[in-house]
Order: structure tokens, then C-alpha cells, then sequence
């Protein structure tokens, strides 16, 4: 149940037990106090919780205001989408989100509000948006030169994992009526393995990580015909990385 309902039928029910408690006898009146007590702190709970959740910054189009937009902004679809995010150490189900890619901003539409909110990114361990999950890495000293601070789509997650880094640029052009923009996908891949993350942009670097497998690999590849062009690299990595798990798992 959304945290705000969940709060606001609680205290609903304060009165409600109040009321009933009038006509009652004494062991009713203990078994009723311990009830609106529960609800009461029900009621601050959630509320806390909400408080915790809604605490970033407006969220504003910054798109709108072009003459003509080709794309946008956001992962997936422009709309809200359900999923869920991992936020001040608590994690808040069932709520409506949106991922800015160009900014790297994780936006939230509250319940009956007109407006939409960001999360303040240090405060956010991780989310799901529409069956996807994302991770937020740090990169420290160890690996800034490979990764950037921000939020990585999980698309393995076994003894190796790879991570999908998904950005867009925005590409202006001046025209007579104003200034158009296009939203062009910019998404970078990478395997962590043992510890250690590693660039996956073509087949030769993938292979390079799983060296210690080259020739099971390279013929489980030509085996199964993975296509590494532009289109099939990403679903073909996936596979690759799962095969190459498994073998390490045996």
C-alpha cells in the first residue's frame, strides 16, 4: 500500500476507535489503546517515511521550451512508469518514476501532485524502472579512469556482471522559428569482473576479460553465432558473460 494512504487510513481510524471506546469496559479499553497506539505510530511512520522520500528538488521539462523536440530525454518511454527505488536506506515500492539520462536524474511524480520531484542522487543506492534495474557506482581512485560516478543498468548480475551506462546528448540546431533539439543515445557497456570494471565497447576487449577461457569462448561465440554489430552487441555480451559464468561456476 502507498506510504501517504497507508498514513492517512491510519489516522483516519484514531477517531473511529475513539469513538468505540466510549461504551466499552476496562479490558476492552486496554486491548483499544494499544490498537490506536499502533496506529498512531503507524501514521508516524509513514509519514517519516514520506517526508524521507520527498525531500529533492523540483523537477523541471527542460525540454519544453524548444520549438521541436526529436526523442527526449528520458530511458524507455517519456512517461512515468512504475518501479521502485532503494532511497536514504529504506526501500519505497510502487511509485511512479522517470529517468532523466541526459542529467542522470531519477524524477518522481507524488501521489495527486501536479508536480514532479528528483532524488538527490547521493541519497539513492538504487532503482527499477520498468523491470530494468539500476545501480548507483562511485568511482573511486582504483577505477574513475574506466567508470564515472552515476547510475548503471544491471543487465547480469552472476559471478561476472555487466553494466549498461545509459546517456543521451542533446543536439541543437537553430531554425527561423526558434531552436530544435534531438535526443541521440550514447549508452557505453562494461563487465566487472573480480572486482575490477572493464570497458566492453567491441567483441576483442569482451574476449580479452575472459582470457583465461579464450578458446572455450571464442568457440562457444562461433558456436552460437553471436552477432557483435551495433544492433546484437549488447544481447550477445549478455550472453557471452553468462556462458563464461557458468563455466567458472562448474
Amino acid at each position: 500500500m502507498n506510504l501517504v494512504r497507508a498514513a492517512s487510513l491510519a489516522l483516519l481510524c484514531i477517531p473511529l476507535f475513539g469513538h468505540f471506546a466510549a461504551g466499552q469496559a476496562a479490558a476492552p479499553d486496554a486491548a483499544l489503546a494499544a490498537a490506536v497506539g499502533a496506529a498512531q505510530q503507524q501514521y508516524a511512520t509513514g509519514f517519516a517515511l514520506s517526508s524521507q522520500l520527498y525531500n529533492g528538488p523540483e523537477y523541471i521539462d527542460y525540454a519544453r521550451p524548444y520549438h521541436q523536440r526529436t526523442g527526449h530525454q528520458f530511458f524507455g518511454e517519456p512517461t512515468r512508469q512504475p518501479g521502485s527505488v532503494f532511497y536514504n536506506g529504506h526501500n519505497f515500492p510502487n511509485l511512479q518514476l522517470a529517468y532523466d539520462v541526459v542529467r542522470d536524474q531519477v524524477v518522481v511524480t507524488p501521489p495527486r501532485s501536479p508536480l514532479s520531484l528528483r532524488f538527490v542522487n547521493e541519497n539513492v543506492g538504487s532503482f527499477s524502472l520498468n523491470n530494468h534495474r539500476f545501480v548507483r557506482l562511485v568511482a573511486d581512485s582504483a577505477n574513475s579512469r574506466v567508470i564515472q560516478t552515476g547510475y548503471y543498468e544491471v543487465l547480469l548480475d552472476s559471478t561476472v556482471q555487466v553494466l549498461a551506462r545509459r546517456s543521451k546528448r542533446m543536439q541543437e540546431r537553430v531554425v527561423q522559428q526558434g531552436v530544435d533539439v534531438e535526443f541521440v543515445s550514447q549508452d557505453e557497456l562494461f563487465i566487472k569482473k573480480a572486482g575490477i570494471y572493464y570497458p566492453a565497447s567491441r567483441k576483442s576487449t569482451a574476449l580479452r576479460v575472459f582470457a583465461d577461457r579464450g578458446k572455450e569462448m571464442q568457440d562457444y561465440a562461433k558456436a552460437q553465432k553471436l552477432s557483435f554489430k551495433k544492433a546484437q552487441f549488447e544481447a550477445s555480451l549478455v550472453q557471452l558473460a553468462r556462458y563464461y559464468s557458468g563455466l567458472t561456476t562448474r
